[in-house]
């Protein structure tokens, strides 16, 4: 007995789309987190809390920025192919 246990594109698509948004959350949350453990171990004010809050929520937004001009750069290769392809096809 054998299943097809293929992800439809579109709930694919959908999954790594929506990715952006939890990263931009649970980065800034974790490493706030993180920060809360070091200020009580070390007893400082919130100054870990802070620091790497931010440096969470700078790397999401990095790796968000990224994410985003390597998709459009594939798009636009992607479209840039089949605009060749269509021109040799049609001669």
């Amino acid at each position: 007995m054998t299943t097809d246990r293929s992800t439809p594109p579109a709930l694919t698509d959908a999954a790594n789309r929506s990715s952006g948004s939890f990263e931009l959350v649970l980065g800034p949350v974790l490493m706030a987190l993180i920060g809360l453990a070091l200020d009580r171990w070390l007893g400082t004010a919130p100054l870990f809390v802070l620091l790497l809050t931010l440096w969470g929520a700078a790397g999401a937004g990095i790796s968000i920025y990224f994410r985003y001009r390597r998709q459009i750069a594939e798009t636009a290769n992607g479209a840039a192919s089949r605009a060749g392809a269509a021109s040799g096809a049609g001669s």
